[in-house]
């Protein structure tokens, strides 16, 4: 059984955590977003000191995080987070967002088990993952799946691999992909507002690694592609935008 199925954790939108605009920044709330799993999974018995004792470790693979409201800089903000089950290869979660006691972003994710050696999936009944009480609650009541980029991509910038992009488990964390992406070419001088995010991590990228990123456009959509300069598949990200 689940010792915690659920677990909620308080957050400061301090000034680092910030844009220019003085609201939660999208790499931030991915860094909070991860912060809430790790611990939760931790608290489970099936987080990374006991995965890393079993020579695995998590990694994110897929999410889509809905955002009605950022938070402003000196706000103070919950998340809420609760595994959910599988679905083959993938451990299931999801998170709510609240400021004030109102429900401002909801996120689902897809999470995979690698081995340390050879970085591949495992199956998930090896590491102590499946229980019978998960909660049965969608934040996002959707199956998580590929994204596709279009067919028309434009290169907006060739880049590499800092010691600084680098997490824990040696390879780039999550919440640098976003910040990537939007560095290389989305502006919100126009007033516009990300109100979507969903991201597709298909391979890692290494300290030193070069890679390029790609943009295509569609409808309310905008689209990103990384590839390293094999040619080999990256990661895919699609932000929907809104008028502010």
């Amino acid at each position: 059984m689940l010792k915690y199925p659920f677990s909620v954790y308080n957050f400061t939108v301090n000034s680092y955590h910030s844009d220019k605009n003085g609201k939660l920044s999208l790499s931030s709330l991915f860094h909070f977003l991860q912060e809430c799993a790790w611990d939760n999974a931790r608290l489970n018995d099936f987080g990374y000191e006991f995965l890393k004792s079993e020579n695995a470790f998590w990694v994110l693979s897929r999410m889509l995080v809905q955002i009605d409201e950022y938070p402003k800089w000196k706000d103070e903000i919950e998340i809420k987070t609760w595994p959910k089950g599988s679905d083959g290869f993938f451990a299931l979660r999801d998170f709510e967002i609240y400021k004030n006691g109102n429900v401002i972003g909801r996120a689902t994710s897809s999470w995979l088990i690698l081995d340390m050696n050879t970085h591949r999936p495992q199956k998930l009944d090896r590491f102590n993952f499946i229980h019978e009480n998960f909660l049965q609650e969608n934040a996002i009541d959707i199956k998580l799946g590929k994204i596709n980029t279009g067919s028309e991509l434009k290169c907006l910038e060739k880049r590499k691999v800092y010691y600084s992009d680098l997490d824990v488990n040696q390879h780039v964390n999550n919440a640098t992909y976003v910040r990537w992406v939007l560095d290389s070419h989305f502006s919100d001088e126009n007033g516009d507002f990300i109100s979507e995010v969903e991201i597709n991590f298909i391979s890692e990228l290494m300290l030193n690694d070069q890679f390029q990123v790609f943009k295509s456009e569609n409808n309310q959509d905008l689209m990103y592609y990384l590839k390293n300069l094999e040619d080999k598949e990256i990661c895919k990200i699609r932000l929907q935008i809104k008028n502010a």
